[in-house]
């Protein structure tokens, strides 16, 4: 399962996603529908305005985790 690791990358910056929007220029209600996991599709655009904006790596922003069967 792929992680979207946006609101956890938020919290030590002491940032809101309202910000983020204003630094990086992606839409507030974008930002908000991606950390709600809202969305089906995210724009390569989109993740390099928000990397560039927190100075960070799309390795850092995703994350995977193996879903466990049973």
């Amino acid at each position: 399962m792929i992680n979207f690791n946006l609101r956890s990358l938020l919290i030590p910056r002491k940032m809101t996603i309202r910000e983020l929007a204003d630094i990086s220029g992606v839409g507030y209600w974008s930002l908000v529908h991606m950390s709600q996991l809202r969305y089906k599709s995210i724009k390569f655009q989109d993740v390099q305005k928000i990397c560039d904006a927190l100075d960070i790596t799309p390795n850092e922003l995703f994350g995977y985790k193996e879903r466990v069967t049973q």
